[in-house]
């Protein structure tokens, strides 16, 4: 492996700040000059090639690979605010998706193995919350933590019983599907590897590949806090970027499955983490409901705060 310096040099560059970030080196010369080291897992030049050609040029320029290195240049980004940056953000996945969006045929495997994973996932998430359940309730005296996964147990449940409809309607319509839609997905997006400059960049590309669309919103989701408006986000996104009913039931399936909460010895950390999750909850139920307003008791019971 080289030397930074030597690497620098190549680029007539001589290092005097290095700064790391993320999985990346920032140098910057005397007169404020930058590069950007990035370790390289796969060679992507192929992959900026075929953004290109789709009319999709929203990622730094690859100056060249030394070594083990990706060299680009440093983009200083622009200062906004994150609801501002999350929007433009969504946007420009809206864009990577529409450039890229081709059709394949139903691969009736990985239909079935995505159904068999996630029922199995239901069905292990029932048995733990009923024995969670039947745990805390032999108890005399209950802990903070544990009243307020009781009184909010049903909720849960009822989130249980949706997600497993949603993926009995989700898979009723891929069974009897030809074609599937795919893009080139990013599968890293979050707010830090978005850069507000110019049009937008998006940055670490090494988990892309064709795939779901709608798994870009999911890991943007994941990837980023909880105090943004993502069902404003999803309706911005939908309204650049359609969806197809099996795709939303898809997404909804991901975001709604519930996470396994397990209860701690920090009464007051595991109290925020059974609120938090509950609050997450009802959040993406209210998005599922906006687009399946069936009237059941599950949808509209509240949890306790």
């Amino acid at each position: 492996m080289k030397p930074i310096k030597e690497v620098c040099a190549s680029f007539k560059l001589v290092p005097k700040k290095y700064r790391i970030l993320g999985n990346a080196i920032v140098v910057e010369d005397e007169k404020e000059n930058a590069l950007v080291l990035k370790r390289k897992f796969k060679d992507k030049k192929d992959l900026y090639q075929y953004l290109d050609l789709r009319g999709f040029n929203h990622f730094p320029s690859l100056l060249g690979t030394i070594d083990t290195y990706e060299i680009y240049p440093f983009i200083r980004e622009v200062e906004l605010p994150k609801e501002q940056k999350a929007l433009d953000l969504v946007y420009l996945m809206s864009l990577l998706h529409n450039k890229t969006t081709f059709y394949r045929a139903v691969d009736l495997d990985k239909v079935k193995a995505f159904y068999e994973e996630e029922e199995n996932e239901l069905n292990y998430l029932f048995e733990y919350y009923q024995s969670l359940q039947d745990m805390i309730e032999k108890h005399v005296y209950m802990s903070p933590s544990e009243y307020l996964f009781i009184r909010n147990s049903s909720f849960l449940y009822g989130i249980l019983n949706l997600v497993k409809k949603l993926l009995e309607d989700w898979y009723q319509i891929l069974s009897k599907k030809q074609k599937e839609r795919y893009a080139l997905v990013h599968h890293g997006l979050s707010l830090s590897h978005f850069i507000e400059k110019d049009n937008g960049y998006f940055i670490s590309w090494d988990r892309a590949k064709m795939d779901i669309p709608v798994y870009d919103f999911y890991t943007f989701y994941k990837e980023n806090d909880d105090t943004l408006d993502y069902a404003t986000l999803f309706d911005v996104y939908e309204s650049k970027y359609p969806l197809l009913k099996e795709e939303k039931l898809r997404l909804f399936i991901l975001l709604l499955t519930p996470r396994k909460i397990v209860l701690q010895e920090d009464e007051a950390k595991t109290c925020r983490i059974i609120h938090k999750e509950f609050k997450r909850l009802k959040k993406v139920r209210e998005m599922v409901s906006k687009e399946y307003k069936e009237d059941t008791e599950e949808k509209k019971q509240e949890f306790d705060h």
